[in-house]
């Protein structure tokens, strides 16, 4: 499923978005920043806009509250690839792996944020709801894009089955990648959408 990956790599996001990346990055940082000095609860929406050299209005012109903050963005998709993935006409789960390959990418240096954030969740709720929130968001740009390949709504039960599995995968291999310092996330998720072929077959276990 991994070879010729490098092939056909999305286009890269115009100079609007690379700012605005930029600095949900730098707001970010400076939230990770605070919260393993003073704990989430010591942290406010405040402390982070002042670290991050911002004022609080543009704070929240990005975040609507400091947990936010701590989240990576969703995955979000360039038009371009979105559009070579709707109407490429490989194995669907490889075409996948394609798409998100990029988008995985950033998420490489994440690590030990997002294991701290895993481990924060248990104890904060509204940062638990945050980051149901965002695999919400996953499933949802997974199922448009399904939809749209298979010529099918995106409220068909096809595509919806398709995106909460692939959802569940992400999550599963977003878990061992957090805990196993030797593969990439890329390598777990390739791992993971691998088995679901034979997930149902017990003498393939």
């Amino acid at each position: 499923m991994q070879q010729d990956l490098a092939n056909d790599r999305p286009a890269k996001p115009d100079l609007r978005s690379r700012r605005r990346l930029r600095t949900m990055q730098s707001i970010r940082k400076a939230a990770m920043s605070l919260v393993s000095k003073h704990g989430l609860d010591k942290v406010t929406a405040e402390m982070v806009a002042e670290e991050s050299g911002i004022s609080l209005r543009t704070f929240f012109n990005y975040f609507t509250y400091k947990e936010e903050a701590l989240i990576p963005p969703p995955l979000g998709f360039e038009p371009a690839a979105a559009e070579t993935f709707v109407s490429a006409t490989g194995p669907i789960l490889e075409d996948l792996v394609l798409l998100l390959q990029d988008r995985l990418a950033r998420l490489e240096p994440e690590r030990e944020n997002i294991r701290v954030i895993m481990e924060m969740s248990g104890s904060h709720p509204r940062l638990q709801s945050v980051r149901e929130r965002t695999f919400r968001q996953y499933e949802a740009e997974f199922r448009g894009l399904l939809g749209r390949r298979l010529g099918l709504p995106s409220e068909h039960p096809t595509p919806t089955l398709m995106a909460a599995v692939v959802s569940a995968s992400f999550r599963v291999a977003m878990h061992r990648w957090v805990l196993d310092d030797s593969i990439t996330i890329l390598e777990a998720l390739c791992s993971t959408l691998s088995s679901l072929p034979n997930l149902f077959d017990p003498t393939t276990r």
